[in-house]
Order: C-alpha cells, then structure tokens, then sequence
C-alpha cells in the first residue's frame, strides 16, 4: 500500500498519525514489512513514477498537524486544507499548490535552530538538493515550463556561472526548498524509526528511469541520452506484452551508459545509498533495463516501433555487489524476460518476483505457477499494475478461474459466472468453503482471497506480499493502475475511513504463525540472504498491506524448489507500477507520458 493510499483528512495520505496506526497494525498482525511505491517529488500527472527529482521526496505526505505541533502553522491554517467530508480523489496538483503556502508560512516562523538543521542537512545533500532547489525555483519563476526551454542558454544547460547568478537572485527561495525537503526527510526517518522499532521495515521502490523535466535530466544532462538540442534521441518503454498491445511509452530519455561508466556509475551507486538511507530494502523497478532496454525513437506515439539497445549488464551489478549488501535490493524481473536476460538475473543473484495471478490457466507463465515458486523471491498474489484478487476472478476466462479455484481447493464459480457472494451467503475459512461447495453456492469474495493469500504464504518464497485491496477483498474498483493508459482512476486509490480495521488480524496472525513466517524485522539480513544465517536471518512479513518472509527454512538454490513454508529472513519486495500518465504533452523536449 502506498502512502498516498492510506486515510485520513487530506487529499493524500501522509507519512502522520494515519501511516503509523496502519505500522501498529502491521506489528500486531505479524508483519515485517510494508511495501510502498516511490515517495519521489512526483510532477502534476500524479504516478510515482513520475518525478521532479529522484532523490527529493514528495511534499505532499508532509505531516502538517506536525507542523502545528512545532509552533509553525495555527489549527485554522492546517484546516483549510482538510478534505470536504467524504472527497477521496482531488486534483493533487491543486493540493501541492495549497500545501506549499502553508510551508511557506512554517518556514517564515522558523527559528535559529531549524535553520542550523536545514543548513546541516542541506550540506549533507548537497550533491543532489542544490540543483533541485534551484530547479524548483526556476520551474516557477518560468511558469513551469520544461528546462529546455528556459531563456538563456546558460541556465538550460546548467553551466556553473549561470546557475551561480541564479542561486545569489533567489536564495531566499532556494532555502525555502531545501527547508522543505529537510521537513520531508526528517519526518520520513522519525516514521521509519517508528516502524523499525515494533519490527516492520520499510520496503521502497525506485523507478529505473529519470522523467525529462526533472532537476537529475537539467543538472546531469551528459549522462542522457540527448541531441545537440538537449532533446530526447530516443526515450524509454517496454514493447507490446501482457498489458498493453502497443507496448508501453514511458517516454523518459534513456542513459548513456558508455558515459555513465567512466566514473564507475557514480550517479547510480550514489541514487542507491541515498535510497537505502530512506528504506531498508530497494525494489528496483524494471531491473532487466541493465542487461537491455527498449529504445523508441523520439516522437513515436507508440512502442511499437522500438529497439532492443545494450545495457551495462553485470559491469554495473558487480559495482553494486561491491558497494552494498545483496540483501538490500529486490530485482523486478517481470515483463519481456528472454533466455539472455534470464542468465542475466541468474548471475545477478538478486531476489526476483512472482505473481500469483500470471501461473493459473493453460496459458499460465510457469516461473509464477505455485508449484513453481523457488525460494529466491518474493512473492505477490498481485501488484500495483494488477488487478485485485475479485476483479481477477471477475475477468478471467471461466475455464482459467475454475482452474485456479480447483487448484486453491475452491469450489468452481458456477452458474455466478464470478466471484462473489451467493445468496447472501458470505462463509469464510475452510469450513465455510466446504458448506458453500456442498451448496452449490460460488465461494464468497472473502473466502476466495483468503484461499490466495493461504496458497501465497504457503509457498516456499521466502517473502509473500499481499495489496492491501486483497485483504480487504475489494474489486476492480479498487485498482491502483491500468499500465499502458492514462486515465484519472490511476494512482488514486485510497483507503476509507474504518477500513484497515476491518481486516482479519487473528487470522492473518494465525496465518503468519502457521506458514513459519511470524517474525520481526531487526535491521539485518534482507531477502538475498539465505535463511538459517544466524544473527543476520531476523525474517518478516511485511505488506503490500502484509508481506510475509519464511522462517527457518533451508536456502534454496534459485530455480530449485522446496518444501511448502520455504523460508527465509526479512526481505521484502514490491509491486511495479509505472505511470498512466506523466510528463504528457511536454514541449520540444519534454518527455510525454510514461504509461507503465
């Protein structure tokens, strides 16, 4: 579950009161992890995927009741952006806007000791924040046009006198940004030290590519892919596949990688230490993207007509393996996976993902058929870019939905047609499956995800994931993200009020308990290690809304199958997601919509 999905009284949910009852829940329904998407500094298109600046966080979960709390903002100001009662999905943009005077205000109030914090943070961070700060400053100050538009040519292409009038013109402003981004982080680590400390880590996410109009494309423009007009040669996307029949345009610019190798991929290794100061484990999205990518001449309106391109392949994973620990990443290794690529994620030897929902029918993916489902990975009965559990059941042909119904020990849907109640009958748990089957009744929402979910955690993956959408039996409805399309229903799904507590914690429990997966994060060992490793193996679960890791199982080679309740350590994993829409319609050289 996504932060910006949680409840609560603004327009989005924040990293305040509302995330941290959701970690007590976790803890207490023995889960070790919570599976988030990107909190980047998004653009107004409203995906995670999308982003202003890969390192600076989105302003929009700032706490501000915390602020208030500090002395910095009244309670009339911090209730003037409270939400109309029941309004769950308004333009974010709009909010970021009334969010941002609101941090104005709190930075104007600021005292002598905040401001040697933002100065020792902004020191610290220098690397990535200056550029981002004056970027934001400038997309205002030019009524947010794209970079490359910019007047002066000093500015567009970041050249280090221009940028230094610039920082002396509007330091004011520039601090104001920095101050924003310390707030960001610091109530960031105060939440994440929340949920360390009653056993659930934090698993993120970060996409593999930058957006065009972002402040990393403006600042390190020699590291893209760009013609001499600062314009995209060709931008990112994945060719026709599951999701989508004309592939997926994400239209970000693509890396250059010769470039990016002579300085040992500095820019990466230094994206991923910034990312594991944020979580304790990284999902790497779109992993494959290293050992190839597929290349769109600029301009295409679909994917269609891409490349495969080389990328730097184990050149770069090995300056990984050097750097930091193999339990720190989750390698997303779905979509498009030929035998090359497959060798490829083998020798990286990072975790890779399987999802429920891609192994039951005829034309199931074998790698995510249950039986198939080897300890090195993390497990989903679906992602962000999935349909829930219900609205799977909804869809699928019969023949395939009874297949996956005999295979869980669920009776077929009948004459219903789908899943859902019968009769008003709403049984649940094994006894209820039974009296339903010899009924003649289809199984209820309820009991079909609980039948996935017991089928996930059952499995010898060493972490199972569960959206929250599925403990919570919701439909398609609840959808989090239709890849390939741009459409006002992504990225805005958000929790009710009461909900999370209706989900079954004594069972979840129970569950967790049953399937050797009831553990705490303690802060070592992640799901690249191998379970049994003494100090290092603390397992977990953890979520999507529940993710759960294996006990104490043996490790198993990747490819290898083991016992059911395979096992393993804390770990963690994800969903991907890309965009519906993002950066669309940009200009010359602004990128268009990364469609996931």
């Amino acid at each position: 579950m996504h932060i910006s999905s949680l409840p609560g009284p603004f327009a989005t949910g924040t990293v305040g009161s509302e995330a941290r009852a959701f970690v007590r829940q976790l803890s207490d329904m023995g889960c070790a992890y919570w599976q988030i998407l990107p909190i980047n500094h998004i653009t107004e298109e409203n995906s995670p995927y999308t982003n202003r600046s890969l390192f600076a966080l989105n302003p929009n979960f700032i706490d501000l009741p915390a602020l208030e709390g500090e002395g910095l903002l009244t309670r009339d100001e911090v209730g003037d952006v409270m939400l109309p009662g029941g309004q769950l999905a308004p333009d974010l943009a709009i909010l970021e806007k009334k969010k941002l005077v609101l941090l104005r205000k709190a930075y104007s109030r600021i005292g002598d000791e905040k401001r040697a914090e933002v100065a020792a943070f902004a020191q610290k961070n220098a690397s990535w924040l200056d550029s981002y700060a004056l970027f934001a400053v400038l997309k205002n100050v030019f009524g947010d046009a794209c970079w490359n538009e910019w007047p002066g040519i000093g500015l567009r292409l970041h050249k280090e006198d221009a940028v230094e009038r610039a920082f002396a013109e509007y330091e004011n402003d520039v601090m104001f940004w920095k101050y924003v981004q310390c707030t960001a982080y610091s109530q960031w680590a105060a939440l994440k030290r929340y949920a360390n400390d009653l056993g659930v880590g934090i698993i993120g996410d970060i996409p593999i590519y930058a957006s065009y109009d972002s402040s990393d494309v403006w600042a390190c423009n020699h590291l893209f892919q760009l013609n001499t007009k600062h314009i995209p040669k060709q931008v990112a996307g994945v060719p026709p596949d599951y999701f989508n029949k004309n592939g997926q345009l994400w239209c970000n610019p693509l890396y250059d990688w010769d470039e990016m190798k002579k300085d040992g991929y500095a820019w990466w290794m230094s994206r991923l230490e910034n990312a594991l100061e944020i979580y304790d484990i990284v999902r790497i999205d779109h992993f494959r993207g290293f050992h190839s990518y597929w290349a769109v001449p600029y301009a295409n309106k679909t994917a269609k007509k891409g490349s495969w391109a080389k990328g730097p392949g184990m050149d770069i994973v090995r300056k990984m393996k050097a750097r930091f620990s193999d339990s720190s990443f989750i390698a997303e290794d779905l979509g498009d996976v030929d035998a090359a690529v497959k060798r490829f994620f083998v020798s990286a030897g990072y975790p890779g993902m399987r999802v429920m929902q891609f192994g039951f029918g005829k034309g199931g993916d074998a790698a995510h058929k249950l039986k198939n489902i080897d300890e090195l990975c993390v497990a989903y009965t679906g992602t962000h870019d999935n349909n829930t559990i219900v609205g799977w059941c909804g869809d699928a042909p019969g023949e395939t939905r009874d297949a996956a119904f005999a295979e869980l020990g669920l009776p077929p849907a009948g004459a219903a047609g789908a899943a859902g109640v019968a009769g008003g009958t709403r049984a649940s748990g094994a006894a209820g499956a039974a009296k339903a089957s010899a009924k003649g009744s289809p199984p209820s929402d309820e009991r079909i995800c609980e039948a996935w979910i017991e089928a996930l955690f059952q499995s010898q993956a060493r972490l199972a994931i569960v959206p929250v959408q599925d403990l919570l039996h919701q439909g398609s409805e609840s959808r989090m993200n239709f890849p390939g399309t741009v459409s006002p229903g992504n990225w805005s799904y958000r929790v009710k009020e009461g909900q999370l507590e209706s989900i079954r914690a004594q069972w979840l429990y129970a569950l967790n308990k049953k399937t050797k997966r009831l553990n705490k994060f303690s802060g070592t060992g992640g799901p690249g290690e191998a379970a049994g490793t003494g100090a290092k193996g603390a397992a977990g679960t953890g979520a999507a809304s529940a993710a759960s890791a294996g006990g104490k199982r043996a490790p198993a080679k990747a490819g290898a199958t083991a016992k059911a309740g395979a096992g393993a350590k804390k770990g963690a994993a994800a969903a991907k997601t890309k965009t519906g829409k993002a950066e669309a319609g940009a200009k010359k050289g602004g990128a268009a919509a990364r469609k996931g």
